[in-house]
């Protein structure tokens, strides 16, 4: 038989360095990292799995191959990649705020009861938007 199994040639080696085994100014263990990128089992600290993820990174591979490589959950990886390959949570994203509610609304409505006030108004707006969504199924008002 003269067929091959997909995956069954030589595999392409990946190398950190040729000449290093171990960068202490960044304590990176290059051995391990060059066995994590070739899918061998190692035990990494962070820099060394941040190392790691940049270089498979470079190589286009996926956020979760990443994380499945190195032994982190893929949201570690994309937070290492948004905060420049750094430790740590990259920078909240505000949401913008919702406008405050005005009397008419429903959401009003809902602050007039929870303080105990009363607002014709405000009623008529809940009462609408009620029967609005037993109707339509939504409470929007049609744009």
């Amino acid at each position: 038989m003269n067929a091959k199994r997909v995956g069954a040639g030589a595999r392409e080696r990946l190398y950190t360095s040729t000449t290093d085994t171990y960068d202490s100014a960044h304590d990176l263990d290059y051995i391990a990292i060059e066995r994590v990128l070739n899918g061998e089992p190692a035990i990494l600290t962070v820099p060394e799995k941040i190392h790691a993820a940049r270089v498979l990174d470079a190589r286009g591979h996926s956020v979760t191959d990443i994380g499945h490589r190195i032994g982190s959950d893929r949201s570690t990886v994309s937070g290492w990649k948004a905060n420049g390959w750094k430790p740590g949570k990259p920078a909240a994203v505000v949401k913008p705020r919702r406008d405050p509610p005005k009397c008419g609304e429903p959401r009003m409505y809902r602050r007039h009861l929870q303080n105990g006030e009363s607002c014709d108004v405000c009623r008529a707006a809940n009462a609408a938007a009620d029967r609005r969504y037993r109707l339509t199924g939504s409470r929007q008002t049609a744009a």
